[in-house]
């Protein structure tokens, strides 16, 4: 189970510098439609759908190593006062509760990428189909549910994430 974890984290942590060449290749497009825009007199073709397109691929390839290193925001006001059992419960909760929305979300993102396919829709410039696009965020959206369940099983075995993050080790 330790590797099939292990092999996750890598999956995760793959994707996180795959978020991180996005946001690259988002500035070089960027700096390079502005100098053939205001140098040059002609504007990079497709640049702005190159840079919409990325900036929602950034988020969605960074979610699962977010989720897995306990990035999300916690309000911690009453958990830090609970008994360890009940902790773990809660924290149990919580992460089956991320899991199952995420899943949600990535259902109903699925089905607008299929009616996108079924009409068509492509982008304006560079004709890239839309709902291509919305199912590829789909998939990452059902990786990031995998992270949270993940985390579920990690809560139920040991004292979970949370309290790894408040002593400063992951």
């Amino acid at each position: 189970m330790r590797s099939a974890i292990a092999f996750f984290d890598s999956l995760c942590l793959a994707l996180a510098w795959l978020s991180g060449l996005i946001a690259a290749f988002v500035m070089a497009v960027t700096f390079v439609g502005v100098v053939m825009r205001y140098v040059l007199r002609h504007p990079l073709m497709g640049g702005f759908e190159m840079i919409e397109i990325g900036m929602g691929l950034i988020v969605f390839t960074a979610l699962p190593w977010m989720v897995r290193k306990g990035g999300n925001i916690r309000v911690t006001i009453l958990s830090d006062m609970f008994p360890p059992l009940l902790a773990r419960a809660t924290e149990f909760s919580g992460q089956i509760l991320g899991a199952a929305l995420m899943a949600f979300v990535a259902w109903r993102v699925w089905l607008q990428g299929e009616r996108l396919l079924t009409y068509n829709e492509v982008t304006m410039e560079l004709r890239v189909p839309k709902g291509l696009i919305a199912q590829g965020m789909s998939a990452l959206l059902i990786v990031t549910a995998l992270a949270f369940l993940v985390c579920a099983f990690e809560a139920l075995r040991s004292r979970g994430r949370y309290h790894s993050a408040r002593s400063g080790s992951f």
